[in-house]
């Protein structure tokens, strides 16, 4: 029998933290003991999460040692009209302020690489004592964004130097798509690169979630990047004996900056409810998450926002119900930054809802991918205005038959359990 290891997970994200960001370590931690590991989570305690969900505290796998330590984030007093962020971009609830801008710049360009920064030095003099606490210890995974968490594990990685350092990137770094907004001046854009190649460099494993991704942080460190995407733990059940929603729903669930705002499906949809009576009718726009204020203004513009049905947040467990019940689930990609790496959480979450997905972004992306390996439903270019509609028509032709279900396939090659399988090798 192979001896037991062990490894410790350095994490902002964590329950009672939601939102997207948990979801990945949340899963794949419930797989470690089968696979001979035994896993320590290093996370905050009280931290100024954009969202709480107390329900994912109950999906804490108990085998699992949590340690929690306070944490400074000079955000956390801003209080939230002056704090844009909202856990996934940068998105505008209103039009930015003068006062919103500096506090943007300042994160950009003091806070460096992010709003956490202040907790770097207190977690790694913990975590130092910690390690020698508990030497069975030979593995350290961090996970980023926020990249704070990587310079955690540099500095256990330099204090001892025989430890496995895995580098986890949830999203890029630098490419990531809201950089740009971040206002960077030189000093700190140069800052920012060099901390970013330090990880990719001295890590002695880099991991990431799509393959556009993994070219991107590869070119930066000139050293393979290894692919482990999202994944989900797939429910069993009858989709068929589930009550769908009476109206022809078309749902998206998460955050939406302007940077994903799907303009082609606005028009298709305004073309849609001008030429279709009994369309009309039946659409409801559902858009759960925070949205930008200039999405809102645009399907005002296109005479679209008595179909909005806007829902401020719910509790993960409650989106998943309404994700089952939803007639066609909306996904949308970045039009800005690696736009062709973006493969989010949300896509395998979609999956395990067992309803069409219509899903919007760049051509030959690892998404585009994704979709045809699921046929998990259809995915149009995000200027594909005519192929979108034709999509809706078909769909809500089903819809008004009673017939519009759809079965994804090949799930078990994004199972959380064989994901969390791989990644294991990958470290070993």
């Amino acid at each position: 029998m192979e001896k037991k290891r062990t490894a410790l997970l350095i994490t902002y994200y964590w329950p009672p933290a939601g939102g997207a960001g948990v979801h990945r370590w949340l899963r794949m931690s419930r797989f470690f003991e089968d696979n001979g590991w035994d896993l320590h989570v290093y996370c905050p305690r009280d931290a100024a999460w954009p969202v709480l969900d107390e329900q994912l505290l109950n999906e804490v796998d108990p085998s699992l040692t949590i340690v929690r330590r306070a944490i400074f984030e000079p955000h956390k007093y801003l209080g939230s009209s002056n704090n844009p962020n909202k856990g996934a971009g940068l998105t505008h609830v209103q039009k930015t302020s003068l006062i919103q801008r500096f506090i943007i710049w300042i994160r950009g360009n003091l806070f460096i690489p992010d709003a956490r920064a202040f907790w770097i030095c207190p977690s790694a003099s913990f975590l130092k004592k910690y390690l020698k606490a508990n030497p069975e210890i030979d593995t350290v995974i961090s996970t980023g964004p926020p990249h704070s968490m990587h310079l955690i594990a540099r500095r256990l990685k330099h204090k001892f130097p025989k430890l496995n350092w895995v580098a986890d990137f949830r999203d890029p770094w630098t490419e990531i798509d809201f950089y740009h907004e971040l206002l960077p001046g030189k000093w700190a854009d140069t800052r920012h690169h060099k901390l970013e190649k330090a990880v990719l460099t001295e890590a002695d494993h880099v991991i990431t979630v799509s393959n556009s991704c993994s070219s991107g942080l590869s070119a930066i460190s000139g050293r393979p990047v290894h692919v482990v995407t999202n994944g989900y733990i797939f429910p069993e059940f009858d989709p068929k004996r589930i009550a769908l929603d009476s109206k022809f729903t078309i749902a998206h669930f998460g955050s939406m900056p302007f940077s994903r705002n799907p303009d082609a499906l606005w028009t298709a949809l305004q073309n849609l409810i001008q030429r279709n009576e009994e369309f009309r009718e039946f659409l409801e726009i559902r858009l759960v998450g925070s949205v930008d204020f200039k999405i809102h203004r645009l399907l005002k513009e296109k005479n679209l926002d008595q179909f909005v049905n806007s829902i401020a947040s719910v509790s993960h467990s409650e989106s998943v119900r309404m994700q089952r019940q939803t007639q066609i689930l909306l996904l949308v990609a970045n039009n800005t930054g690696n736009t062709k790496g973006i493969l989010t959480g949300k896509f395998f979450e979609y999956l395990g809802a067992k309803r069409p997905i219509l899903a919007i972004g760049e051509q030959d992306s690892d998404l585009e991918a994704a979709m045809s390996t699921t046929e998990a439903g259809y995915f149009a270019d995000d200027q594909a205005v005519e192929e979108i509609e034709t999509f809706l028509e078909e769909r809500f032709k089903l819809f008004r038959e009673g017939k519009n279900f759809h079965q994804a396939i090949n799930l078990d090659a994004y199972s959380s359990r064989s994901l969390t399988e791989k990644f294991i090798r990958l470290i070993s």
